[in-house]
């Protein structure tokens, strides 16, 4: 069941967004289901009641964190693409903030995101509006002859199925990469394909 949603899920003032960030450090190294709430306060240095201001339970903490990342990871996104007017210069630009931003989460952080529904269910949406937007600059690059001909919402879905196998903790254990390595790998692949070129 979801948590029910409050006021307090939107830090405003700077110590709350200090510790909102000293959090995601918190969560992305140890996950959020083994962790106390008096633990948390301690690593923080902060009160518990100090942290119920900002949301008021633990599980509304992660879920606010996790908002709070994939909301950076499609702004940054946003801006890189802006930046520039070739297609391949904007694909890669907006998707790199989503392999740097996720660099620091542990194969811990991301099976506590996979095994708790709420947190699933943002990351979900947020990866559908990314491929959505991966998509526009997919078709814009081929209308411009910049991209071969392939089928944008294709691209985009292939694209989207990766990333879901990627934040499968099983899938990382077997393959032996690390979370942040297998974006790294997945944008090179989507950027410069897997074949070389003839003569190469």
């Amino acid at each position: 069941m979801a948590p029910r949603r409050t006021q307090h899920l939107t830090p405003g003032s700077d110590r709350q967004k200090e510790l909102l960030a000293e959090l995601e450090a918190l969560f992305f190294a140890s996950g959020f289901r083994t962790i106390t709430v008096d633990e948390i306060a301690a690593r923080l240095k902060c009160s518990k009641r100090t942290l119920y201001e900002i949301a008021p339970s633990k599980q509304e903490l992660f879920i606010l964190v996790i908002e709070s990342w994939l909301d950076r990871i499609r702004h940054l996104g946003w801006q890189g693409a802006l930046k520039y007017d070739d297609p391949e210069q904007r694909v890669m630009a907006y998707l790199e903030p989503g392999v740097v931003e996720s660099r620091p989460a542990s194969r811990q952080f991301l099976a506590d995101l996979q095994s708790y529904r709420p947190a699933l269910a943002l990351l979900e949406a947020h990866q559908t509006q990314r491929t959505n937007v991966l998509m526009e600059i997919v078709e814009d690059g081929i209308r411009r002859g910049r991209f071969k001909p392939f089928h944008s919402a294709l691209v985009a879905e292939i694209f989207l199925a990766a990333v879901n196998r990627i934040n499968e903790p099983a899938m990382l254990e077997r393959t032996g990469v690390e979370f942040s390595q297998a974006f790294d790998e997945l944008f090179r692949i989507l950027a410069t394909g897997l074949f070389r070129d003839a003569g190469e």
